[in-house]
């Protein structure tokens, strides 16, 4: 995204100095009385650089209507008839500009990306172009897995970008009324994610579940920091993108999303703050984090139904093969705690899929599309199989 803007940039600086050029010797030569039609072809070098022009001007205007035309950009005749009183050293490049501005747009899902340190957490926020105060707001945990691949651990991110895109018709993937902030959250280091993902009170209430842990799994320290964590996005981060951005917070509007580990420290994020959070979603939720130790004690940490929405889901190959009897287990826990399926609660099975960003990015709309509207779901609930209403 830098590389678009620092490419506008370099057209408007050549635009200015085209515009200027034109001008001024424009005005030199209309002030010395030069006949400028003249002036073009007097001598065979003359030819030359008035053909050039000419042949260059003729290939730019289809291209501009062209390309302009196939990014949507309005105004497209503009360049063109202003070449005639300015000069194609000044519209052209300013075409230029423009394109690369828009290229960007279309690559950001007409938001944009704005990057903060608080805390020595990075923390990258995509920001909607229909911003307003009633905005919903999704705060997710491995930030650098969200947005670009560059930063992302394994080269593939969550693709929401590409599920906020419109496509020929106008439809996206994610919808709603109001499109969501979403605040991505970078871990301070990948040797202190299990600190910061993992329930810190689940550690705290049975310190075995680290022994537990295979020898890739286990954390550099001992020390837990998920409270820390969880407080720094609730005390600092949403309050300084609240008052950043005019957003009026409500549980309603604010859901907290991550998967595998993140997945856990979603559903213990809801728990400690179910006032801040209305909904939890969690992708691939790693409960081999404690087994049933995981399972038995988020169940229980988890408020009451009533106010808040959770979904948690899995798949069946790979790592996620671990997952499906836990899930089914903490599933008929939130039952018997009372949450009504579909309504308050989705215990989301997807047959053949497995546990990396490219996985997640194939259903990353299903639980966000659950949480902005609650007429959007339906389970299946024979197969377990997530059903949802068509693209």
């Amino acid at each position: 995204m830098k590389n678009q803007r620092a490419t506008a940039v370099f057209y408007l600086i050549l635009a200015g100095i085209g515009l200027g050029t034109a001008w001024y010797f424009n005005t030199a030569a209309i002030m010395g009385q030069e006949n400028l039609l003249t002036a073009w072809f007097t001598t065979n070098a003359d030819l030359v650089l008035a053909f050039d022009l000419f042949i260059v001007a003729f290939a730019v205007a289809p291209f501009i209507l062209i390309e302009g035309k196939r990014l949507k950009m309005k105004n497209r005749w503009l360049y063109i008839a202003l070449s005639g009183i300015t000069a194609v050293a000044f519209t052209f490049p300013l075409f230029l500009a423009m394109r690369a501005l828009r290229m960007q747009s279309i690559a950001l899902a007409g938001g944009r990306l704005e990057t903060h340190t608080i805390h020595k957490h990075r923390v990258d926020v995509w920001v909607p172009g229909d911003l307003n105060p009633e905005t919903p707001v999704l705060v997710m945990h491995d930030g650098k897995n969200l947005f670009m691949p560059e930063h992302s651990t394994f080269g593939a991110t969550w693709g929401l970008l590409d599920a906020l895109k419109p496509d020929s018709r106008g439809n996206r993937r994610i919808r709603g009324e109001r499109t969501p902030l979403i605040i991505g959250v970078w871990q301070i280091d990948d040797s202190s994610r299990i600190n910061e993902l993992g329930p810190q009170q689940l550690v705290d209430n049975h310190p075995e579940i680290l022994d537990m842990l295979s020898p890739a799994m286990q954390p550099t320290s001992r020390v837990m920091m998920s409270d820390a964590y969880h407080a720094l996005i609730v005390e600092e981060i949403l309050p300084f993108l609240a008052k950043r951005h005019s957003l009026k917070l409500e549980a309603s509007r604010t859901a907290i999303a991550g998967s595998s580990m993140g997945g856990l420290a979603s559903l213990y994020g809801l728990a400690k703050y179910p006032h801040v959070y209305g909904t939890a979603l969690a992708y691939s939720t790693h409960w081999p984090f404690g087994m049933q130790l995981a399972v038995d004690g988020l169940a229980e940490m988890l408020p009451a139904p009533g106010k808040n929405r959770i979904w948690t889901d899995c798949g069946t190959i790979e790592l996620d093969a671990l997952y499906p009897p836990m899930h089914e287990k903490f599933v008929a826990l939130m039952r018997d705690k009372g949450y009504a399926t579909d309504e308050q609660f989705i215990g989301a099975i997807y047959p053949n899929t497995g546990h990396s960003e490219t996985w997640w990015a194939g259903r990353v709309e299903h639980p966000i599309n659950w949480w902005l509207n609650p007429n959007e779901p339906k389970s299946n609930l024979t197969d377990r199989e997530w059903v949802g209403l068509p693209q």
